[in-house]
């Protein structure tokens, strides 16, 4: 289908975003953008490179920066185990490191392509093998002091929680041939994740897995229409998406379609659907976060803080509507609910977004609110369990080898993965309207990570999930009854991390 100029502009924008500030900068909806630097959870430093000229700063060009170095590995083969589990009909499975043809498929052959660019700009062999559990094979394997695996692509929250917890990974810091600071990886990840200062796992444009489980919302158009809601794209840019302008939409929403005074999932429609994480997320959209590091790179727990506390009371009226809210693990009966126009708003990530592609009735994507207008930026998280990072293991024998394949295919990928992506999955199957697009770059430059959720330290991030399950209220008491074992697994993540690699 031809596209029309406008489409392909906005997706030029997203691209040149997510190379040069992916995940660096907070995007500004609405009001002035005052961030307090004093508080972790306000503003992204710009990490974009830039050099004086007597005219005033310009931006200093990549190769420049980084130049790119020539190499004869002489056909050595580099092998990667990746994740596929086939979770949620294959949509957290996509094919982005090596695929075995061009097949005439956007991205498929922008990987075929980066890849083999850069087997014979350096001459090596990339070989990927599959695996449930990537977490398990690697313990294994590093036990052994085997060099099986050279690199390998995860779910985040395994791979830090389990792999980096026990020195089973490189630390990315040591080898020199990545270029840790180049706009083609996630300056916030590895800003928001580095225990220590060591960066062990890395997201960015090698790898589109990583985007996977970033968080939002969608909305159903014709829902939107049959009620006379506002334009919620202008309610975003306003700076008016708030937590109460979400709990109104879904009282509004909510009907007895059956007319026999009980709402049920399977008779009834229902103003948002969303799992029990999502308190935790909509927490997230307020900037709080279960922990942070200290300017030493030590993490340090928040999530009983005097404004994530205030903010957890605020997002119990939401999760606790009972007339408003439905509840469904099941991905696909998530979806299903969506697409049978039985739900107004969907809190979903972006792989989940994926299966709504073949939905009639056109839906658009928006933010995560924030708390309230006078909060300066929307921001969003990721799925820990979804999104897939890269890490090398520790038992990698030539870690400067694999390190220079690494940040070739990242480099390679901002201009042909990336764009392939965006293109392929995101204007043709994903979004459906300009404004979806418009919101989707924001929502990606909005992106921080929280240490907690990552690490998972005596399952605080699991815990979000119990409180608001069992509907509890008391939100102090109920982390300090968590908190020893929660503080003892963080402090033992801390002593082994501050050992040598």
């Amino acid at each position: 289908m031809k596209k029309s100029y406008k489409i392909k502009f906005t997706v030029i924008i997203i691209i040149l975003i997510l190379q040069l500030v992916l995940t660096q900068t907070f995007i500004s909806c609405g009001g002035n953008n005052n961030n307090n630097t004093d508080n972790p959870n306000n503003g992204v430093t710009d990490n974009v490179k830039t050099a004086d000229n007597s005219a005033g700063t310009t931006a200093t060009p990549l190769d420049e920066l980084y130049p790119y170095p020539d190499h004869d590995f002489g056909g050595a083969a580099i092998n990667i185990l990746a994740r596929k589990d086939d979770w949620a009909e294959g949509s957290q499975d996509i094919a982005d490191l090596a695929v075995d043809s061009l097949t005439g498929e956007v991205l498929n052959d922008a990987v075929y392509n980066r890849t083999k660019a850069v087997e014979d700009k350096y001459n090596v062999q990339l070989n990927v093998a599959y695996s449930k559990d990537p977490t398990t094979d690697t313990t294994k394997s590093v036990k052994a002091g085997d060099d099986a695996y050279q690199l390998i692509q995860e779910k985040l929250m395994f791979m830090e929680s389990t792999l980096a917890t026990q020195n089973y990974l490189t630390d990315f810091q040591t080898v020199k041939s990545i270029n840790l600071d180049a706009p083609w990886y996630n300056q916030n990840a590895i800003k928001d994740l580095s225990i220590n200062k060591k960066v062990t796992a890395l997201g960015g444009d090698m790898t589109v897995n990583d985007k996977g489980g970033v968080i939002m919302l969608v909305f159903n158009k014709k829902l939107q229409q049959q009620y006379g809601i506002e334009d919620l794209y202008a309610t975003v840019r306003d700076g008016k998406w708030t937590l109460d302008k979400l709990y109104d939409l879904i009282v509004q929403t909510t009907a007895d379609l059956n007319g026999d005074g009980k709402y049920t999932f399977n008779d009834d429609q229902w103003g948002l659907v969303c799992e029990d994480y999502g308190g935790w997320m909509f927490a997230a959209g307020s900037g709080d976060r279960l922990a942070n590091l200290d300017t030493d790179g030590i993490p340090y727990m928040t999530c009983t803080d005097e404004k994530t506390v205030s903010d957890y009371q605020r997002i119990m009226k939401i999760m606790y509507e009972k007339v408003g809210r439905v509840v469904i693990q099941d991905d696909v009966q998530h979806v299903n609910i969506f697409t049978d126009n039985r739900c107004f708003l969907s809190m979903d990530m972006l792989s989940s977004i994926a299966m709504l592609r073949g939905m009639t009735d056109d839906f658009g994507i928006i933010p995560v609110p924030k708390q309230d207008e006078t909060q300066a930026n929307y921001i969003t998280t990721i799925s820990p369990w979804v999104s897939r990072f890269i890490a090398m293991p520790s038992t990698c024998g030539n870690p400067e080898m694999v390190g220079a394949v690494a940040d070739a295919m990242s480099r390679e990928s901002a201009n042909t993965v990336v764009p392939a992506y965006y293109d392929n999955l995101l204007n043709q199957k994903i979004a459906r309207d300009d404004e979806s697009i418009e919101m989707l770059k924001d929502i990606f430059a909005s992106v921080v990570y929280d240490i907690g959720s990552v690490f998972n330290w005596g399952g605080i991030w699991d815990l979000q999930y119990t409180f608001f399950n069992t509907k509890q209220t008391d939100y102090v008491s109920f982390y300090e009854k968590n908190q020893g074992k929660v503080e003892a697994a963080m402090q033992k993540t801390i002593d082994t991390m501050q050992q040598s690699n």
